[in-house]
C-alpha cells in the first residue's frame, strides 16, 4: 500500500494497464441492492476504474482514496465525460475507516470497495459502513489475484512460483494483506451484528466447475500485456525503490522465463482468466 500512498506508483500507468471490472458484476451486485439509487460510495477507487461504472445506476457517486496522485488522475478523467455525468461525480481524500468524515450516518445506499479492501483496518471500515449506509443499504466488495493460462499450465507454475516462492524475486516484498487477495478475501469476516444475508461467489479457473457473474477472461492477452499489468503492482514500485542498481528488471525475468519454457513469444495470442471472488451483503437496521 505504501507505494500507493507515497505517490511513487504511476498513476496513468495504473490508470491504463489495470484490470476493469465486467458490466455483469455490476448488474449482480444491483440485483442484490434492496434500497434507493441516490448515492453510492467507492472505497480505495485509485483512479476511478470501478468509480465511473457506478454512474450507470446512481443518481451521485463519490469515490474515495487515500492517495491525493490516484485522485489526481481520477478528476482528470472525470474532466472528460460527459457534463450530465461529470456533476454527478466526485472524489474525497480518506480512507475507508474515516468515512465518517464525509458522509452523515444514514445516507448511502451502497458502499462498493473493490480490489481495496485489504488495504482497510477491516474493524474500523465495517463500523463505518454500517455507520453510514442507509438500512438494508448494499456493501459489496471484490477481488481478483492471479491471472490463469488455460492452454499453457507450465505458464502457471513458473508465474506462482516466480511471484511468491523464489526469495530473490517479489516474495520478499509482499505485504502481509496480499495474504488476504490470495484467499480472495474468503478470511475477512463481515461482522454478523452489522451485516446480513451474505451472497458471494468465488471463481478459479481450471479449478472452479462453471465460471460466475465476476469473470474477467481474455482470448488476446499477450506477455507483454503480462507485463504491462505486473507493472502497476505496488510491489513491484517496492522493488524498483529497492533495487535501484540491479541490472535485470524482476517482470523481465519471468516473462523471458514463460517464453523459453512454453515456446511463446511477446506477441502469442494467450487465453487467459483470472481468480476472482465478489461478496455482497446488506446493512442491519
Amino acid at each position: 500500500m505504501s507505494a500507493y500512498l507515497d505517490n511513487s506508483i504511476n498513476a496513468a500507468n495504473y490508470q491504463k494497464n489495470r484490470i476493469t471490472y465486467p458490466k455483469s458484476l455490476y448488474e449482480t451486485v444491483l440485483q442484490h441492492h434492496l434500497g434507493e439509487r441516490n448515492l453510492a460510495v467507492d472505497v480505495g477507487c485509485g483512479t476511478g476504474i470501478g468509480t465511473f461504472p457506478l454512474l450507470d445506476y446512481f443518481e451521485k457517486v463519490v469515490g474515495c482514496d487515500p492517495s491525493e496522485k490516484m485522485l489526481q488522475t481520477a478528476r482528470m478523467i472525470a474532466d472528460t465525460i460527459p457534463e450530465s455525468s461529470k456533476r454527478n461525480v466526485e472524489f474525497k481524500e480518506t480512507g475507508g475507516e474515516t468515512l465518517g468524515k464525509y458522509f452523515k450516518e444514514d445516507s448511502v445506499d451502497l458502499i462498493i470497495a473493490g480490489e481495496s479492501l485489504q488495504y482497510t483496518k477491516f474493524e474500523q471500515f465495517f463500523e463505518q459502513a454500517h455507520k453510514i449506509l442507509k438500512p438494508n443499504g448494499t456493501l459489496a466488495y471484490w477481488f481478483y489475484c492471479d491471472p490463469i493460462f488455460i492452454d499453457y499450465p507450465k505458464a502457471n507454475e513458473i508465474f506462482k512460483y516466480f511471484v511468491y516462492e523464489d526469495e530473490r524475486f517479489f516474495k520478499a516484498f509482499w505485504p502481509p494483506e496480499m495474504d488476504y487477495v490470495r484467499h480472495l478475501g474468503s478470511t475477512i469476516e463481515i461482522p454478523k451484528n452489522s451485516f446480513t444475508d451474505v451472497y458471494s461467489e468465488k471463481y478459479i479457473p481450471l479449478k472452479s466447475e462453471k465460471a460466475g457473474k465476476f469473470l474477467i477472461s481474455r482470448d488476446d492477452f499477450t506477455l507483454k500485456d503480462l507485463r504491462d499489468k505486473m507493472s502497476t503492482w505496488s510491489v513491484y514500485q517496492r522493488w524498483l525503490d529497492t533495487e535501484k542498481d540491479s541490472k535485470e528488471d524482476i517482470i523481465d525475468v519471468i516473462i523471458e522465463k514463460i517464453k523459453n519454457e512454453c515456446n511463446l513469444t511477446e506477441s502469442t495470442s494467450l487465453k487467459v482468466q483470472w481468480e476472482t471472488a465478489f461478496y455482497i451483503t446488506h446493512n442491519k437496521a
